[in-house]
């Protein structure tokens, strides 16, 4: 149920609920982001609709404006479909971009969209993105997580040990793509989890969320979980590291393994409000493995 928030006295002003356009408003905008690529900066192509709601057509040479982090990145029209593509370059993690139909703070048909990147290649890790977390063990051994060679790294010293980092802010999974590359070197399973904020991270398969993992040394190499039930286990992987997507549309979540749609099914978990895990574990008895993930990337909105 969408509860609509107190709005002041005015007759068209920003409305969002939900990040959903108003159904008041006659024009529906859409952003959308495609040609993702990482380097310094995130870069890719931006593309506006602007929709009129009465007819379903693009509105001609429709005025937008796009804000970035709160700031006023570029204004213009789009063609004579109502369609436009702005290029972004985003050097900042994590950021916030709104796009308006008009001006700002004038109009009431608006998107927007939260996009978190990080490929690692500064070696440092951004302490304003990700937070670290360990996985101990009854073995005795440790485990190390560092970014390093352009990329995440998991150290797990002995069975059951491992780490990774989780976002350090929950993030809204509505409508979204997440991408990363993950790589197990044979013992360590490499991971990635998305769990409601509310919900403590267990490892799997006690995780009450969706948990995506590739393990060299086992039978099923390419496995996913949802909740504590393994939905899919495949024998081989598509490539070593693996490049993984996972995109929520609506109510359906769906994953691929390079560019193969391999499972989907309806959103279970209650909330959309989820933290993102990047992490690995050995699984393998008395033995230690690394697994490494790479080029990760978050579009929602």
């Amino acid at each position: 149920m969408l509860v609509p928030r107190p709005f002041p006295i005015l007759t068209n002003v920003f409305r969002r609920i939900n990040n959903q356009t108003s159904r008041l408003d006659p024009v529906i905008v859409t952003a959308s982001v495609d040609n993702i690529k990482t380097d310094v900066v995130l870069t890719a192509d931006l593309h506006l609709y602007f929709i009129e709601r009465r007819t379903d057509r693009g509105i001609p040479f429709a005025p937008f404006s796009i804000y970035l982090n709160g700031v006023e990145l570029t204004s213009g029209r789009c063609d004579n479909e109502g369609h436009a593509v702005e290029p972004l370059s985003l050097p900042n993690h994590r950021n916030k971009i709104d796009v308006y139909h008009g001006r700002r703070r004038l109009t009431s048909a608006s998107d927007s969209l939260e996009i978190i990147w990080d490929n690692f290649n500064d070696n440092l890790r951004d302490d304003k993105l990700w937070n670290e977390f360990k996985i101990a063990s009854q073995y005795i051994g440790n485990s190390r997580v560092t970014e390093t060679n352009k990329r995440i790294e998991i150290l797990c010293a002995n069975t059951g040990w491992g780490g990774g980092v989780v976002t350090k802010n929950p993030v809204d999974i509505s409508d979204c793509s997440i991408q990363a590359k993950l790589y197990t070197d044979y013992y360590a399973i490499c991971a990635l989890s998305i769990l409601p904020a509310s919900e403590p991270f267990f490892s799997v398969p006690y995780n009450h969320g969706y948990d995506i993992f590739v393990w060299g040394a086992g039978v099923n190499k390419f496995i996913i979980a949802s909740g504590t039930k393994y939905v899919l286990q495949k024998s081989g992987m598509f490539d070593n590291p693996d490049p993984i997507q996972i995109k929520l549309e609506g109510d359906t979540i769906r994953f691929f393994e390079g560019a193969n749609e391999v499972y989907s099914e309806t959103y279970k978990p209650l909330s959309k409000l989820c933290n993102i895990y990047l992490w690995g574990q050995s699984w393998y008895h008395m033995k230690a493995g690394t697994s490494w993930v790479d080029d990760f990337n978050f579009v929602g909105g």
